[in-house]
């Protein structure tokens, strides 16, 4: 037989733990009003605060991108046309993008300002700058792998004209990764041709072959299949 527990008349009267503890904190806020509407208020500031600043960074990149995407467009108009560029207005648009870049460094529109700043250049023939540029430009493209594309391309054409096929070599690889379908064999078979500069003939062979077998339809299949043909 279980034991039964006996109350006392003391304990009986007694009130309740929970209600105890509850009719303190009551007392307590009663008491301590003032400073408890000031904590609130301190708390309701902060997230007004954080809200705020959200929004605020929000406008300023999308004012920023604003003021920054006609100044691409001439970018754009130089790379499809550098020997018709006037230098001092070409001067003009790198100061530009460069003074962007310095000015909203974490914004999506500076990852557009260092690609074209890498893109210039590379087209001046300035490949240690391109290099900067392109490098710099990397930190921005992780969810955008179309961007990772064009930058780690661009990384790879400048540090090949440079004379650095093995760095080069890793840039389109990498380039290669980041993309799919026809970009990606046009990285893989820029990869190949650094890699043959460096006299890395098998792994150019593998990539070669790969290219012709992965890619049927491919308009680098026969080009692929002409250079495994001389390696072999």
């Amino acid at each position: 037989m279980a034991e039964k527990i006996k109350y006392t008349r003391k304990d009986l009267k007694g009130p309740d733990e929970f209600m105890t503890t509850l009719g303190r904190a009551v007392t307590w806020s009663g008491a301590n009003r003032p400073k408890l509407l000031a904590a609130v208020a301190a708390v309701v500031l902060i997230v007004g605060g954080v809200l705020g600043t959200r929004a605020y960074l929000r406008w300023e990149e999308a004012k920023a991108t604003a003021t920054l995407w006609p100044h691409l467009n001439k970018a754009r108009e130089f790379l499809q046309a550098p020997t018709a560029a006037d230098a001092d207005k070409l001067a003009s648009l790198e100061q530009f993008l460069a003074s962007h870049v310095q000015m909203h460094p974490s914004s999506k529109a500076a990852l557009y300002a260092r690609y074209y700043l890498g893109s210039i250049a590379y087209t001046r023939g300035n490949y240690d700058m391109s290099i900067h540029w392109f490098r710099a430009a990397l930190e921005g493209t992780k969810d955008l792998p179309e961007m990772a594309y064009l930058v780690r391309t661009g990384l790879g054409q400048a540090l090949e004209a440079k004379g650095d096929p093995a760095a080069a070599a890793s840039a389109y690889k990498d380039a290669g990764d980041s993309a799919s379908g026809e970009l990606r064999v046009e990285a893989r078979m820029a990869q190949a041709r650094t890699l043959l500069l460096l006299g890395r003939r098998d792994d150019a062979a593998a990539i070669y072959r790969a290219v012709v077998t992965e890619n049927p339809d491919s308009p680098q299949k026969e080009l692929a299949e002409l250079k495994l043909s001389r390696i072999s």
